[in-house]
């Protein structure tokens, strides 16, 4: 038997932490095409939302070290305000109470998460009128878990739990929760069976009908932890210990890719900062933090194959 979880936390907690197409069949085709006038009244709020954060005017991260370029952050900005524009575009398609966002405390959804609920501030939408739906499982890293807990909080959403597969949670929530006509993931094109994803496309035969909204399509590896570390977003700590793909603990490891050589080991030469979400634990003194990944293509190298 299926079981759905709806928390309720008392209030938003505001953190400090020192962190940061292919067609496809039966697509439907989002146009992110605005006028003039309203795509620069929209950077303006965007602005004025990023400066009520103290972030726009940083030209470092809190990362010793670690400079992001003026071009960089012209480019995420771009970034944010088409996904702003995504927003604004699925609320003329559907009512804010007929969308749920798919979470799994990954790197994607984190900045999926703070992306919408910046947009939801700026057109004074409720937080929690657009829940979070949450895959549970025995085989989550615990950190994944506390995570989760740790962003209903933070943005003081509505959580909604299921402890079974995808499809099955998805069928559920579609009979539990009928009114549910959109899911916004936190998928890029880069990953597995999404290169020929569009931006709004409904499921697959066989699934729960239902449209998947999927603004972060084009942001690479590097362009989500440049976001993450412009605005001070908080991530999962794995993230500083090496990983940067995460799974389930039976089929994800640190990415051999940033392991440290003996002599930064001794030394403990990392930029792992143990803070936005951190609890000290696991190797990150054996491995350098997941942004550090030079060659993108190499971010899945950490999943196990499977059996």
């Amino acid at each position: 038997m299926h079981k759905c979880y709806s928390h309720t936390p008392p209030s938003t907690i505001t953190s400090t932490a020192p962190l940061q197409f292919q067609p496809g069949t039966h697509k439907c085709v989002l146009a992110l095409s605005s006028s003039s006038s309203s795509i620069s009244n929209m950077s303006t709020a965007s602005n004025n939302d990023c400066n009520n954060a103290s972030c726009c005017d940083q030209k470092k991260s809190s990362i010793p070290g670690y400079t992001i370029p003026n071009d960089t952050r012209s480019d995420i900005k771009k970034r944010q305000l088409a996904a702003y524009h995504f927003f604004s575009r699925t609320l003329e398609l559907y009512r804010v109470d007929e969308l749920i966002f798919c979470f799994n405390g990954g790197k994607d959804c984190t900045v999926l998460l703070d992306l919408l609920m910046r947009w939801c501030r700026l057109q004074n939408i409720s937080s929690r009128d657009i829940p979070m739906l949450y895959i549970k499982s025995d085989d989550a890293f615990e950190e994944i878990d506390e995570f989760v807990a740790q962003c209903v909080e933070r943005y003081d959403v509505q959580l909604i739990e299921y402890k079974e597969s995808l499809k099955e949670a998805l069928t559920h929530m579609t009979q539990d929760m009928p009114r549910i006509k959109a899911v916004f993931i936190g998928s890029r094109n880069t990953d597995p069976y999404c290169e020929h994803l569009a931006p709004m496309q409904p499921t697959d035969n066989g699934w729960p009908a239902i449209m998947r909204l999927n603004p972060l399509l084009e942001w690479s590896y590097h362009d989500i932890w440049h976001y993450i570390h412009i605005n001070n977003v908080p991530f999962c700590c794995l993230y500083d210990q090496g990983y940067t793909s995460i799974g389930y603990k039976s089929n994800t490891v640190p990415n051999p890719h940033l392991k440290c050589s003996g002599e930064e080991s001794t030394n403990g030469k990392s930029s792992a900062t143990n803070g936005t979400a951190t609890n000290g634990t696991g190797n990150a003194g054996s491995y350098r933090p997941a942004w550090e990944l030079i060659d993108p293509t190499q971010e899945r190298a950490g999943r196990l194959p499977k059996k």
